[in-house]
């Protein structure tokens, strides 16, 4: 039986891998790339999207600020504003 007491067992944390997004359109459905499954709009005044791994977009000035969203995110379009993509 495996130790899930080792951090390694438990993958750490809920999220293991975070990557901004500032003032571009960033795909998150390639191998390399799969798995974002929450954002945090990091910055007020944030304007872009959020396209959703099985379809549909969330509009980004609608989202509070330092809220984490546990979204399946395939892409992320911003301005000149952070987002972080997080990864499980």
């Amino acid at each position: 039986m495996a130790n899930v007491n080792t951090p390694f067992e438990r993958g750490f944390g809920k999220y293991n891998k975070v990557v901004v997004v500032n003032n571009e359109t960033k795909a998150f459905n390639t191998t390399g790339n799969f798995g974002a499954a929450a954002i945090i709009v990091a910055e007020g005044s944030t304007t872009g999207t959020a396209t959703l791994f099985n379809g549909g977009t969330i509009d980004l000035a609608k989202l509070a600020v330092d809220v984490v969203y546990e979204f399946g995110v395939s892409s992320i379009t911003c301005n000149a504003k952070d987002v972080y993509v997080l990864f499980r």
